[in-house]
C-alpha cells in the first residue's frame, strides 16, 4: 500500500456508497448552480442507483465511493471501467458546493486512483470534462493527468453535445510519481 499522506488532508477520506447517502446526493445534485452534471435524480431514483452499487463492483463495471470531509458527506468519486478494454478506468466525480475550492475533489482523485491502479490493476486513468469546467481542468491536472485532447460533441449535457478535454494517467507514470516524491523527500540516499 502507498502511503498518501503527503497527499491527502487528514480530514478527506472515501468509504463504499450506501443507499441511505441517497438523500444527501440529491441535495448535491439537484443544486442550482451544479451545472456540468445534467442528471437531477429524484430520491427514490438515487436509492434505486445505490442499490445497484454491489453488483456493478461484482461485475466489475462501477466502484463508487462517497467523499467525507470532516466527517460529513461532500460528494462523491467514482472509477466506470472500460468493457471493451478493461484495463481503462474513468474517473468522475461530484463535490457539494460549499466544498468547491477546498482541494477535495483533487485529494479524492488521489485515493480512488490509488485503488485503480493498485486494487483493479488499471493501467489507464481517464478523466473528461467539458472545458468550460474550469475546476475539474484544475482538479485533473494538479493531480498530474496529461490532457491529450479534445473530444468533439463527447458528454451530453443539458439537452446538447458538448466537446469534452480527455486526460489521462498512466500506471507506469503514477509509479514514477511516487518514485519522484520519495527521492525529493530524502528515502533514497
Amino acid at each position: 500500500m502507498i502511503d498518501l499522506s503527503g497527499f491527502v488532508m487528514k480530514k478527506i477520506s472515501i468509504r463504499l456508497q450506501r443507499v441511505n447517502d441517497a438523500q444527501r446526493f440529491c441535495e448535491i445534485l439537484n443544486n442550482k448552480n451544479f451545472i456540468y452534471f445534467s442528471i437531477k435524480p429524484s430520491l427514490e431514483e438515487e436509492r434505486k442507483y445505490l442499490s445497484q452499487n454491489s453488483k456493478k463492483r461484482k461485475k466489475n463495471i462501477e466502484h463508487n465511493y462517497t467523499i467525507i470531509y470532516d466527517k460529513k458527506i461532500a460528494g462523491a468519486v467514482g472509477i466506470k471501467i472500460n468493457q471493451h478494454s478493461q484495463h481503462v478506468g474513468e474517473i468522475g466525480y461530484f463535490i457539494d458546493e460549499n466544498f468547491w475550492n477546498k482541494g477535495i475533489a483533487s485529494c479524492a482523485v488521489k485515493l480512488i486512483e490509488q485503488i485503480g491502479f493498485n486494487e483493479l490493476n488499471l493501467e489507464r486513468i481517464e478523466i473528461m470534462m467539458i472545458p468550460d469546467n474550469i475546476g475539474s481542468v484544475r482538479v485533473a491536472e494538479k493531480c498530474n493527468y496529461k490532457r491529450e485532447g479534445l473530444l468533439s460533441n463527447r458528454i451530453f449535457n443539458d439537452g446538447k453535445y458538448h466537446d469534452a478535454y480527455l486526460y489521462a494517467k498512466l500506471k507506469k507514470e503514477y509509479y514514477l510519481g511516487f518514485q519522484i516524491m520519495k527521492f525529493n523527500a530524502g528515502y533514497y540516499e
